[in-house]
């Protein structure tokens, strides 16, 4: 799995999450914010997103990981902060990161 084929599926995982919580279909860019005044969904709304992403993972990837842990609230720069930090967070968490492999 590489990071741009998972930002890639992460962003058509929330475009759907948008349209299914009653939102229009908006022009995402990597960077658009998840968290924030500035958010593009609600918190419902990345609730669900995040569910789908670790579904999707499961189901295609083989890939079972927990998003939501004490690890990812306790940072200083959230990884739910865009969808591009999202996917590194996943990268890192699955051992598929660059700076994860190089240290391998």
């Amino acid at each position: 799995m590489d990071r741009d084929t998972l930002i890639g599926t992460m962003t058509d995982l929330l475009r759907m999450t948008i349209v299914t919580q009653g939102g229009e279909e908006i022009v995402l860019a990597h960077d658009s914010p998840l968290l924030g005044p500035n958010a593009i969904v609600t918190s419902l709304g990345l609730v669900s997103f995040i569910m789908d992403v670790e579904a999707t993972l499961a189901d295609e990837h083989g890939v079972e990981v927990t998003l939501v842990n004490e690890a990812a609230l306790s940072r200083s720069r959230s990884p739910f902060r865009s969808v591009e930090a999202l996917a590194d967070y996943v990268l890192e968490l699955t051992g598929a990161a660059p700076e994860a492999q190089a240290t391998a």
